[in-house]
């Protein structure tokens, strides 16, 4: 064979292939029982466990674009899933909040309700996290992209 790619880059990519499927078959199971794409569950359950959040709170908790979080609380509100109101000490500003169809539609969800990705990453240590950022850096570099390329902000369950 002319191209030869080290065994230890392989088994990384093995890695990452499971890391995906388990990603993809998280977001399929959720939403066969909701209906909704993982990323709005994701939102949902955050709105839901902070009641009165603001839209811009709920665009960095979800490390999307504004535009992205606007559609999906967009549709939220039209499925009656999320109601919007005027924050009492700021009328420009908006504050979401689940409605009782949320909360029955979150009690169906498969755990974890934000991802399985999103939760392992979130249950890693601090220092391990730090260094697995350091070399997704590295490999996202080789592959010629920057860091914060615009799919930094697409959700996974979207891809």
């Amino acid at each position: 064979m002319k191209t030869h790619v080290p065994e230890h880059a392989v088994r990384v990519l093995k890695q990452f292939r499971v890391i995906f499927r388990a990603v993809k078959e998280h977001y399929r199971r959720v939403e066969k029982v909701t209906g909704l794409s993982g990323s709005h569950v994701w939102a949902l359950a955050i709105i839901d466990a902070n009641p009165r959040v603001r839209p811009g709170e709920l665009t960095e908790a979800l490390a999307i674009h504004q535009s992205t979080a606007s559609n999906i609380i967009r549709h939220l509100v039209a499925e009656g899933y999320v109601v919007r109101d005027r924050n009492q000490s700021d009328a420009r500003a908006f504050e979401l909040s689940s409605t009782p169809a949320a909360k029955a539609l979150l009690a169906k969800v498969p755990e974890p309700k934000i991802g399985v990705l999103v939760q392992a990453l979130a249950e890693m240590p601090p220092a391990s996290i730090h260094a697995l950022e350091g070399q997704l850096d590295h490999v996202i570099a080789r592959m010629g992209q920057p860091s914060e390329a615009p799919g930094a902000f697409q959700p996974l369950a979207d891809l």
